[in-house]
């Protein structure tokens, strides 16, 4: 399963992050705002998961494009000093979120590209107290903002 990092992003950057939902974006702001010190290095865009192809096979646009198609997603992948999360942004999740968060990081765990201890990371503006309860016995960190 490939992980494919894009290039990283300024922590300062305000454009809207690919992929994220509209309704996201401005929970994402927030949390930027208020955690943007414990930043290191962000990406957005990245592949995780999908079929793995050899730079040669990736030359074939048909095959390309299939791995873009088929890898999953994460909203951002934040480096911190010590640490890998893996994040999933929704300002009202449900229980799909946390589905989200633990196959992602799992998929994450199959071919990191940064060698640190990994957290799965849900950004939300409302908590359901059952998600809450599911995502702390899973071990995704959640930030309410």
């Amino acid at each position: 399963m490939p992980t494919t990092l894009k290039r990283p992003y300024s922590i300062d950057w305000r454009g809207d992050p690919p992929h994220m939902l509209p309704p996201d974006i401005p929970v994402w702001r927030r949390f930027m705002e208020t955690w943007k010190h414990e930043i290191k290095t962000l990406y957005y865009d990245c592949l995780l998961g999908g079929p793995f192809f050899s730079p040669e096979e990736l030359r074939d646009p048909i095959k390309k494009s299939w791995r873009y198609v088929t890898a999953k997603r994460p909203d951002a992948i934040i480096e911190t000093e010590t640490e890998i999360w893996v994040v999933e942004v929704s300002a009202n999740p449900g229980l799909r979120a946390l589905g989200q968060c633990v196959a992602y990081l799992a998929l994450w765990q199959e071919d990191p590209k940064i060698l640190k201890p990994e957290k799965a990371v849900l950004v939300v503006e409302t908590l359901d107290t059952d998600l809450g309860a599911a995502c702390g016995r899973f071990g995704v960190r959640v930030f309410v903002v």
